[in-house]
């Protein structure tokens, strides 16, 4: 370092085109940044999900030199009759990113972040909203001392969501003797792989990943259509963030689709993402109609084989606490989510129905019964779609909107 650093504020989307260059650069020097920190992810995210949102730009640099970045997306929504500034990651709303924070070089990070936060601090934002932090992110610490003291906001920090995910470094037979269901797996891969044309693919080619994707919506989507579909995938502007991702990300070498083959079809897919040696699980899809061969568990133990063949060492499950993951994971992490809210009305308002929002969701996945959750995530997609009518469930009716 050559002394203090300064921090640049950039908005609008030609600001972000005009950083992709000095971005990907970034990137590349700092080895650990999962890929949602990537100028990729970003810009798909803008262009689609994020259409609407500005991006927020905060720049650190050396003597003109990028060290440092952090990517918020505002907008500004109404509050009885008041317009609240709203701040939040880009790249989040929607697709599930974890792991957001400062991009920083290494012997940058903590006074990059230290310059960021400061600078932030100093915005007039009304609402900040930063979900998806690693439990470990040098920004905690900082958020709290400057945005914790001020006596203009109320600061809070809670958990956001957990993550399991799968130490390969005792390579596949340790990782598998491990596992939950090690002798179940051995059983069902020789039923699997005794089936007609039965093969797996690791799709990984910018010129074939297009086509990977595909499938693995088609799968996604056959998988969820009898459980009244998934949030993940499922808007179309979630779907085009994903098309123009996929490329861009194959073009990087970070994405792979892995598939299992049966009777001349796709029956399973994983979609990914890796570097180095850490490997990040991102979506699944399987043909259901096969579900009684388990071609989806099979092909999971498959990806964590050829995963610490690879010599990948960390596999990441990312958020989300379903049984399959527990079947294989070791361990767990946490991410955390910081918001201060202005001392105004209008905010603390916006405030309260985003959590509550959020709180809603939670308590109906508890409470409602199966078959009324499926007619409801189905009013919903509609919904989504500006074709709704209430959801015909008895007993009256509970609608929810995407938080955030």
């Amino acid at each position: 370092m050559t002394g203090r650093l300064s921090v640049e504020v950039l908005r609008g989307v030609d600001a972000l085109a005009s950083l992709r260059g000095e971005w990907e650069e970034l990137f590349e020097a700092v080895p650990s940044a999962p890929p949602f920190l990537t100028y990729s992810w970003m810009a798909a995210w803008q262009a689609t999900v994020g259409a609407g949102h500005e991006p927020l730009l905060l720049c650190a640099r050396d003597g003109g030199r990028l060290v440092g970045l952090l990517a918020l997306s505002e907008r500004t929504s109404a509050a009885i009759g008041t317009a609240v500034r709203r701040v939040s990651f880009m790249g989040e709303r929607i697709v599930a990113a974890d792991g957001l924070d400062v991009l920083a070089l290494p012997h940058y990070a903590r006074p990059a972040v230290a310059a960021i936060v400061t600078r932030l601090a100093a915005e007039p934002i009304d609402l900040l909203a930063l979900d998806g932090m690693p439990a470990d992110s040098p920004m905690l610490s900082l958020l709290a001392w400057q945005l914790g003291n001020d006596g203009r906001r109320a600061y809070t920090l809670a958990t956001h969501q957990i993550c399991p995910y799968l130490d390969l470094s005792a390579g596949w037979d340790g990782t598998l003797a491990k596992s939950r269901r090690p002798h179940q797996f051995g059983r069902l891969l020789r039923t699997v792989s005794g089936l007609d044309r039965f093969e797996t693919r690791s799709v990984n080619e910018p010129g074939l990943v297009g086509a990977a994707l595909d499938r693995l919506l088609a799968l996604h989507d056959q998988r969820w259509a009898v459980q009244g579909g998934s949030d993940a995938l499922t808007l179309p502007t979630v779907r085009a963030f994903h098309h123009l991702l996929v490329p861009a990300m194959a073009q990087r070498g970070m994405v792979r689709f892995e598939e299992l083959w049966v009777e001349g079809a796709c029956r399973a897919s994983y979609y990914g993402f890796e570097r180095g040696d850490h490997y990040w699980l991102y979506q699944t899809g399987y043909d259901p109609g096969w579900a009684k061969k388990s071609v989806a568990f099979v092909r999971m133990g498959l990806s964590i084989k050829e995963a610490a063949e690879r010599g990948v060492r960390w596999y990441d499950l990312l958020r989300g606490t379903e049984t399959y993951k527990f079947d294989w994971a070791d361990g767990a992490r946490v991410t955390l989510s910081a918001q201060a809210v202005a001392r105004r009305p209008a905010a603390r308002l916006l405030a309260s129905a985003r959590q509550l929002r959020a709180a809603t969701e939670t308590a109906a996945e508890a409470v409602f019964p199966a078959r009324s959750l499926e007619v409801l995530r189905h009013w919903r997609r509609s919904r989504q779609r500006g074709k709704a009518s209430p959801p015909p469930v008895r007993g009256g009716g509970l609608g929810w909107g995407q938080s955030q």
